[in-house]
């Protein structure tokens, strides 16, 4: 049976990649969309043939639906994710998850207790230039670690972006700051302590634009870089004792950009490229095939749990 899902909210993200990458998967079919925009609403249900709904609560009422994606503000996940999952669905969330710990908390104590499923987009760690680089760490590959960085940086968008207020979940770090810390936790073990955190503001702006955090387990250095208002850049760097790794682009995977791993080693560098990979997908038929599974769910739960509980403590360090 496959699973039927609902997406909820359709901005640029979600025409662009979600909906063209559900309608792509084995194992998910998209059962209906729900927005406040009537007029995007009428013409991606028509162009995707399935059922669209002007009032939410109509929708959520429909028992056929398996699970909801929820591709709306941060700041609106809350409330939203509490009301799809008192509704029997499963909350399929864009990151970040919610605004603060606390809320995420909640979150995860209403799917416990109605036995549901949390996930949290991160389409980045479902990539084969995620699987390798995970892979070349295990092996040692460039010897032991020195240090490791994550930069995501991209150009500021319009001020009216959702992403630039406070009350909408807005700022660098629930956005973009997400990713790198998702990646570390993903790839390194989460016992390194919190050594350093710069969150600035730029001036005119009501929400942090960029961030630099710095982990800190024995002699390693792991430093996650972000920000709004630089060129676009996206990259891991590794630095080992017998040699450098840089995975470029890392995160997102713009159509322009080639994935590619360049090995710095003996004096030669050796490139590994990736095929065009749409690692929305993948992520999709992966959380369509974790339903099946209540370990695995959990996993996920637990997964969202700690992510929030770093940004939160990111936050925290900030504030000191």
């Amino acid at each position: 049976m496959k699973t039927n899902l609902v997406l909820w909210g359709l901005g640029r993200h979600s025409v662009n990649k979600i909906l063209p990458s559900i309608k792509k998967t084995k194992n998910i079919n998209l059962y209906g969309l729900f927005s406040r925009n009537r007029k995007a609403l009428l013409e991606q249900s028509k162009k995707f043939s399935c059922k669209f709904w002007f009032n939410e609560n109509l929708m959520l009422s429909d028992p056929k639906i398996d699970a909801v994606y929820l591709a709306t503000p941060i700041g609106l996940h809350y409330k939203q994710g509490k009301k799809i999952l008192k509704s029997g669905k499963h909350f399929w969330s864009e990151k970040s998850l919610a605004s603060n710990y606390n809320e995420v908390k909640n979150l995860v104590k209403i799917a416990k207790k109605n036995k549901l499923a949390i996930f949290e987009s991160f389409m980045h760690l479902y990539h084969p230039i995620f699987n390798k680089v995970n892979d070349l760490i295990k092996k040692k590959y460039v010897g032991e670690i020195n240090s490791v960085s994550f930069n995501f940086f991209c150009p500021h968008m319009k001020k009216s972006d959702w992403r630039y207020n406070n009350k909408l979940g807005g700022g660098s770090l629930l956005d973009l700051g997400c990713y790198p810390v998702s990646s570390y936790l993903n790839l390194f073990k989460n016992n390194s302590k919190l050594h350093y955190v710069d969150l600035k503001k730029e001036k005119y702006f009501n929400v942090d634009t960029s961030g630099t955090s710095i982990f800190l387990n024995k002699n390693v250095f792991f430093i996650l870089n972000w920000g709004f208002g630089f060129l676009y850049k996206n990259y891991l760097r590794i630095i080992g004792t017998k040699g450098i790794i840089i995975a470029e682009p890392f995160f997102s995977k713009p159509d322009s950009l080639i994935p590619q791993i360049k090995i710095y080693k003996n004096n030669k560098c050796k490139k590994i490229l990736f095929p065009k990979t749409n690692h929305f997908i993948k992520m999709l038929d992966n959380f369509s095939d974790t339903l099946k599974n209540r370990n695995r769910i959990n996993n996920h739960l637990q997964k969202c749990l700690v992510q929030s509980k770093m940004i939160n403590s990111i936050i925290l360090k900030k504030n000191d």
